[in-house]
């Protein structure tokens, strides 16, 4: 495994590999694709080494939080594509989907009896760090998760940081040495004894269908928008070919997604149907290498990774900002231990919670907004008024449709909407809740790292104080939609919304 960094791994436990087993089992449950994946390297290293059969198993529960037909759909989207592609490469591919007749309950922790050694994707958000920790307490075996989140090892950055610009200067001093351990473009798999599942594999007639599942059905598929790693690629080509030449000035353009410069990548970087490393290898080109880095630029925004300031600003967005989410998220988890969902009740609505606002947020934001909590609201909405963009302002009512019709907000938009919510809610922590279930519910990049950052960035994290003082925010960064839309031409957004339904 020349290739492959071992800082990018992470035992669960500290059980031996059991080479008298089955198989070496691949738990796929954040990079679901069979390129350029660490964990499958990972696991492809492990199953040589011990000569025994590499059994990639993807599954999808029913009672995730914000499980919903459209979180469901773009991830069968993806099963139907590995399927294609394992069939084609020879893989020994377990696809599954809980239905009431076949529920998850046990499964997992039966495939690991039989495996070697079970290898995972260390994700470091929502359920899957939980999930991890719980397999690996209750099997015998040995489980290692492996950090595929990033070019960089996320370990190698060193403790979280508290703004962009102190991660970015360590990123930089990696990233040439990391390009040499990039992830397999295209693994080959070995041949071996098939083994038969011990369930119905989610193949064919036996997928089943999202409409009949107990799910929520009201938060429906996205009409144009496929999940799966052959669609990821077809976006990111459509990008690099019609958006990145644009990218730097006509990115925070709110407008239609056709229109605009955004990427639109999230959705398939959320689910890992599209690698962060191919992303880096299409937008940099075949004719890039480190050696083209500019060391004069290091640790700066602008020029390090390319002469052409769109891709650049593309990638420090996709690599720098991204990966502050990422490592915020493991080093959290690692000093602070696992956060499982709990649950809460906002306007007698009970919903998931996965974070506490008041310990997450930098000393300065926190004694900021808790000396304004008290402060009169000029208004007050309920989740109900919120979820159904019936606020009195026009902006931010066209950003929540949006995201319920669609799936996404405009970049800069996302910013407003949750900035609104912290202006015209009750208290901080009933804002941060109501961004956080807005948000997984409706955006098919949600319950993301990055999801996560982002909505807390709105309170402070990764910013510094901004005077002057105001009321309610206290020196937390402003954001108005008057000042939006002196910025901004908004007539072209404006026409995009009205046009969608939901």
């Amino acid at each position: 495994m020349a290739t492959f960094n071992d800082a990018r791994v992470r035992p669960a436990n500290d059980h031996k590999i059991r080479p008298g087993q089955s198989y070496v089992l691949y738990w796929m449950q954040a990079y679901r694709r069979f390129n350029r994946n660490h964990a499958l390297d990972y696991a492809l290293h492990w199953a040589r080494h011990l000569k025994k059969p590499l059994i990639v198993f993807e599954g999808l529960r029913m009672d995730y939080p914000w499980a919903s037909a459209r979180h469901h759909q773009f991830m069968i989207d993806g099963i139907i594509a590995n399927t294609a592609h394992a069939t084609q490469a020879g893989i020994q591919y377990w696809p599954y989907v809980e239905t009431p007749d076949q529920p998850a309950r046990g499964l997992l922790t039966k495939l690991a009896h039989d495996a070697c050694l079970v290898v995972t994707d260390d994700y470091p958000a929502f359920i899957v760090p939980g999930q991890i920790a719980a397999l690996a307490s209750k099997s015998e075996c040995a489980v290692h998760a492996i950090d595929g989140n990033s070019l960089v090892p996320l370990k190698l950055l060193g403790p979280a940081v508290s703004a962009c610009a102190h991660l970015r200067p360590r990123i930089h001093k990696l990233v040439a040495e990391a390009w040499q351990h990039r992830a397999v473009k295209e693994p080959t798999f070995p041949t071996g004894p098939k083994i038969d599942p011990p369930f119905q594999l989610a193949i064919g007639k036996h997928l089943p269908k999202v409409a009949d599942l107990p799910i929520d059905q009201k938060v429906k598929p996205i009409d144009g928008i496929v999940g799966g790693v052959v669609a990821g690629h077809a976006a990111l080509k459509n990008f690099v070919r019609h958006k990145l030449p644009r990218y730097s000035e006509g990115r925070n353009q709110p407008d239609d997604p056709a229109v605009t410069a955004a990427s639109g990548l999230s959705a398939w970087l959320r689910y890992g149907h599209l690698s962060i490393q191919e992303v880096a290898e299409v937008v940099l080109g075949d004719g890039w290498s480190p050696e083209k880095l500019n060391a004069g630029a290091r640790g700066k925004r602008e020029g390090y990774y390319h002469d052409d300031p769109n891709v650049n600003s593309f990638l420090d967005e996709a690599i720098t900002w991204r990966d502050v989410g990422y490592h915020w998220h493991m080093m959290r988890n690692a000093e602070r231990g696992l956060r499982n969902a709990e649950w809460t009740t906002v306007d007698g609505v009970k919903v998931p919670l996965f974070h506490d606002l008041a310990s997450t947020l930098p000393a300065w934001a926190k004694a900021s907004l808790d000396a304004h909590a008290a402060d009169k609201r000029a208004f007050q909405y309920t989740l109900a008024q919120w979820e159904g963009a019936d606020t009195h302002d026009p902006l931010w009512n066209a950003a929540q449709v949006e995201l319920m019709a669609t799936g996404r907000i405009h970049n800069y938009l996302r910013m407003l909407w949750g900035k609104k919510v912290l202006e015209w809610s009750a208290t901080p922590q009933v804002a941060y809740v109501i961004l956080e279930h807005l948000n997984n519910k409706y955006a098919i990049d949600g319950r993301d790292p990055n999801s996560y950052t982002g909505i807390l960035w709105c309170f402070g994290l990764f910013d510094r104080p901004w005077p002057p003082e105001r009321k309610v925010f206290g020196n937390v960064r402003y954001m108005s939609s008057d000042n939006t839309a002196k910025k901004y031409k908004l007539a072209g957004y404006y026409e995009y919304v009205r046009k969608l339904k939901y």
